[in-house]
């Protein structure tokens, strides 16, 4: 995958591609963004080039090795369960070569452990394998414990010569501010919805189904890739009915977030994605407030009757709140909060906003 095959991020694939030609190079970049937008794509493309800069390439070199994680002086980390299995392991490096806007997560929680940071240290105290240099690539690296944090801005503090390290991450501020400050910043923006429908097309999703599922990922391609590969429907409809419970008296909720925990096995990842629809139903709702049905910014355009429904019986919601309530009930799921308690809370909060 070349720069030019990246989806959108021109300006980022310039700066990089610049950067090169000049030879002005960090020692340690931090990718920071949206989830899905591209940084791990980017991120495994500038390791090849890298590489080939140190070899004294003439222009961009096409090292298929590094493209299939089988080059001995790239590494990559990713957040996984201390015990994590080979089996495992294998199964999230063959995703990222299938497709690095892919790449698995099977787990809730996982988190980079110290251990995995030592590895870093220990294998950049060497020579690399072919006197070219080595990178290691980082992906969510906010999901870092704290001692695996501090002892990765020991790398930083002295870097090791012909060592890269780039990091990507979705939640800067969880990370240590010294790490931030000793690394390059490069800033990613959330894919156009053009841009993303236009890469859907080129794997072969028809047109109608490609606008649809653009306009729904909210600049995440990766959630675009999840949603055609779901029930999409039923899932709209699932979040339709949490949106509709937002309202109803706490009895009520209690009985509906324990029938609906047992329907989903009390899987994270599907209450994530349920409550990422019931984020588009609020917005919708809100948009379609202030704006009317006309408004190009509505996902779920052919729903214009219930969005209408819904604000002539609460015209004194409050949707921004409400929407900003959803976003918190995320940052909640990422420090291991009990799912049930996050959802009887954001219920209860939600019928606040809405009921005025």
């Amino acid at each position: 995958m070349a720069f030019d095959d990246i989806i959108g991020q021109a300006r980022i694939r310039k700066l990089l591609q610049r950067a090169l030609q000049k030879g002005r190079i960090s020692h340690a970049y931090l990718f920071i963004g949206p989830a899905g937008v591209g940084k791990e794509a980017i991120a495994l493309e500038l390791a090849q080039h890298l590489l080939a800069l140190q070899r004294g390439a003439d222009g961009p070199h096409e090292d298929s090795r590094v493209r299939n994680l089988t080059h001995p002086d790239v590494q990559i980390v990713f957040p996984a369960p201390a015990n994590l299995k080979e089996d495992d392991r294998a199964r999230i490096f063959a995703s990222i070569v299938s497709d690095p806007y892919q790449r698995l997560s099977p787990w809730a929680n996982p988190s980079i452990s110290i251990a995995q940071v030592r590895e870093i240290k220990r294998q950049a105290a060497y020579k690399s394998f072919e006197g070219n240099g080595r990178v290691f690539l980082i992906y969510d690296c906010d999901r870092m414990t704290v001692e695996a944090s501090n002892s990765l801005l020991k790398i930083l503090e002295e870097p090791p010569p012909n060592m890269y390290l780039i990091m990507t991450s979705s939640q800067p501020s969880l990370l240590l501010p010294t790490i931030i400050s000793r690394s390059q910043i490069v800033n990613f923006g959330p894919l156009t919805t053009l841009e993303i429908e236009q890469a859907l097309e080129k794997r072969g999703v028809i047109a109608e189904k490609a606008r649809l599922v653009a306009r729904l990922s909210d600049g995440n391609f990766c959630r675009a890739l999840t949603f055609l590969n779901e029930e999409l429907q039923e899932m709209q409809n699932l979040a339709l009915n949490f949106f509709r419970q937002s309202v109803q008296n706490e009895y009520r909720q209690l009985i509906y977030v324990q029938d609906m925990l047992g329907a989903v096995r009390r899987d994270l990842r599907t209450v994530k994605e349920l409550l990422s629809h019931t984020l588009i139903w609020v917005r919708d709702a809100w948009i379609y407030k202030e704006i009317g049905a006309t408004s190009e910014f509505l996902i779920h355009k052919n729903q214009a009757e219930v969005l209408q429904k819904f604000n002539q019986h609460f015209p004194e919601a409050d949707l921004e709140a409400a929407a900003r309530e959803i976003e918190n009930a995320f940052e909640l799921m990422q420090r291991n909060v009990q799912i049930n308690l996050i959802l009887i809370v954001l219920l209860n909060k939600l019928r606040h906003y809405i009921r005025g």
